[in-house]
Parts: C-alpha cells; structure tokens; sequence
C-alpha cells in the first residue's frame, strides 16, 4: 500500500467524541480507535440514528447468506441466525466488517492487513481475561446511520445518551475481544481470504479507482480512507473471490451506511457498479477478439 496515490499512511485518527448540543441534537461521530497489543483497531460506534419517540425504529438485525454466491431474500436474512452452535458470529457481514476493519487499521498504521491479521489471531489473551457471549446477541451488524437525532427534553436526550453508551460499550468489547472468541472458524477463514486478496489486487484497483472515484474523494484521500478501503475490500472480492457482484455491492452500501457519512453509500453504489460494468465489457471484447482471431 506504501506510495499509493489514493491512500495516506502517515495519518492518526482524529479523537471525535460525542457531544450533545444546547438543543439536544445528538451527534456520533463513526469511528474511533483503540489500542489493542500495539496495534489500532476500528470500533464503530452506533452511527447518528432514529431512536427518538417521533422517529421510525432502526433497522432490525439481518445478516448475510451463509452460501455466500446466493443473495437471500429479506425473510431469510431475518430469520438467519446470527451465532453458530460455538456462540460465535457465523455471518459472511461479520467476516467483511472484520476484514475492513483491519484494513482500514493497516492504513492507518502503513502495514499489511494480513499481518495485523495475524498478528491479532496470535495476540495472548491477558490473565483472567473474560468475554461475555451475551455481548454477540445485542450487537447489531445492521446498525445503519441517519440525519442527527433531536429531541424535545432532556429527559429524552439523557434517554439516548445511555442507549449510545450501552452499545458503544457493547461495539468496543465485542470488535476488541480475541477474535477467537468471537467469530467463527469459517468466519475467520473468510476474512484472511478477503485480505489475501485486497493485497493481491491492490496496485491495480488503485489505479481502476483512480478512474471511478469522485475528484474530492481523490483530492482528499487522507478524508476518504475509510470508503477507499470499502472500495478496495469489495473489488477485491469480486474479481479475486468471485463473490457475485449483487451481493458484494448491497454489503458494500451497507458498510458505508453504517461506517461513512454523506453521500459515501450513493458513491459507492456508482463507482463499483461503473467497475462490475467495465469488467463485463472487457469480457465482451475479450471474447469477441477471440472469435475474430
């Protein structure tokens, strides 16, 4: 990744905190980090959400297909369980949300994802550490963003500060316990898949992205890391995993809707659709150049 023209390395992540304004508009900011055997990892705090008495429910829990080329219908996604038989996360979402957040970390630090990988999956548990299971059944992969929330009392505001707080809490034990103790074998194997193959194509996507992100993403890509990494994470799957298009891209959006702010889950949408457009047509030629000759 070093000499990349879309990322820089030699960056620190911000200390956004949350803070509640004079008028009660509640603004979590997405990310922060913490500090884990030396190395940074991305927590994701619950993003600006509708949990106010005049605002619709957030989205309720869905996860991802087991059978990773066959998109499941909304039913299914509900009815999916969340944990294996083992009590740990068994969902190809919680595989891609690991997988970017290393990633994302890797960048952060200029490393190799798949040797913070590693090195994660080898970190000793400290003395008498203990994780409780229970934190897998109220964390919530679908937990999606919106407009800042804002309230009437502060009654209301104190209300949705300790449910910010509680799934903070829940997010940060959860994305910084031994991965081991959270996601399962096939899960786990999945994700070193993923960032086998974000370093394998990761000189030539620079370059595809170059051509299909926005030019203030491109000005500015220190800003951006976040949903360059996306980008990255889901080319990667597509042309290396084979992963089909419709899946990678629907997960893709809803990374960015729950890690990225503004547009990014509209731009992500359009670049890897322009990109999936493009391999087919280079497929096209291909083949035709084939018959010709």
């Amino acid at each position: 990744m070093e000499g990349s023209s879309l990322l820089t390395t030699n960056c620190s992540l911000p200390n956004f905190k949350s803070h509640l304004s004079f008028t009660f508009t509640l603004h979590h900011h997405p990310l922060y980090s913490i500090a884990i055997s030396g190395s940074s990892h991305l927590i994701p705090a619950p993003l600006n959400s509708t949990l106010s008495l005049s605002s619709p429910p957030r989205a309720s829990l869905r996860t991802s297909s087991l059978a990773l080329d066959q998109p499941p219908t909304n039913h299914a996604r509900d009815m999916l369980p969340k944990i294996d038989k083992s009590g740990r996360f068994c969902s190809p979402r919680a595989a891609r949300e690991l997988a970017l957040s290393l990633v994302y970390a890797a960048c952060l630090e200029g490393s190799d994802p798949v040797q913070l990988f590693e090195k994660r999956m080898n970190a000793r548990r400290e003395p008498g550490y203990e994780f409780d299971k229970e934190f897998l059944l109220e964390y919530n992969h679908m937990s999606f963003g919106g407009p800042p929330v804002t309230v009437e009392t502060i009654e209301e505001a104190d209300e949705l500060t300790r449910n910010f707080e509680k799934e903070s809490a829940i997010e940060a034990e959860v994305l910084a316990a031994p991965p081991k103790l959270v996601y399962s074998k096939l899960i786990l194997r999945f994700t070193r898949k993923l960032l086998v193959a974000v370093m394998d194509r990761w000189d030539t996507h620079v370059l595809v992205i170059d051509k299909v992100a926005p030019p203030n993403w491109k000005n500015e890509p220190a800003g951006r890391i976040l949903e360059l990494c996306i980008l990255h994470l889901a080319m990667a799957e597509i042309t290396v995993l084979g992963t089909r298009h419709q899946i990678v891209i629907n997960e893709a959006v809803d990374l960015a809707k729950r890690f990225c702010d503004g547009a990014a889950p509209r731009i992500i949408n359009g670049c890897l659709r322009t990109f999936v457009k493009n391999i087919k047509e280079t497929d096209l030629d291909r083949q035709q150049q084939e018959v010709v000759s």
